[in-house]
């Protein structure tokens, strides 16, 4: 009857963290006393803690991805809600570049055409130059 390694001891599990979090084995090996082919061994195919390392990788960056999206959707509320905020400046430049920012999120950046450009040396204020560039007609 074979003897069953409990993955779960406080050497594996540190192992498992330190290989997640991006150490070499050679660091590894050293940090818990033990060989380098020792750590290779347990993280190889088939290895001691190979299925373990897995799960918790897995379980950990979906820890992360949920961060980072709670993060984003913060930001983005903030974002938005500062060029909301900008679109009452008195400057007409910040306005117009707060304006075009939200058009842009919501509708796309407008292409880069020579059209777009000449807009700028036309006299236009930002307000006609915006409403031109967002009415021309979609190519069909």
């Amino acid at each position: 009857m074979s003897k069953r390694t409990d993955t779960k001891n406080a050497k594996y599990q540190e192992a498992i963290r330190l290989k997640y979090n991006g150490e070499s084995y050679p660091v590894i090996a050293k940090k818990l006393k033990v060989s380098v082919y020792t750590v290779e061994g347990w993280f190889a195919f088939g290895g001691l803690l190979k299925d373990d390392y897995d799960k918790f990788r897995d379980e950990q960056n979906e820890i992360r991805k949920q961060q980072a999206e709670w993060i984003l959707q913060k930001n983005v509320e903030t974002a938005a809600t500062m060029l909301v905020a900008l679109m009452g400046s008195a400057d007409d430049g910040v306005k117009f570049r707060a304006s075009k920012e939200i058009l842009d999120r919501e509708l796309g950046s407008p292409k880069e055409t020579i059209e777009h450009k000449g807009l700028f040396g036309s006299g236009l204020n930002y307000e006609q130059i915006l409403r031109k560039a967002r009415d021309k007609p979609p190519d069909g």
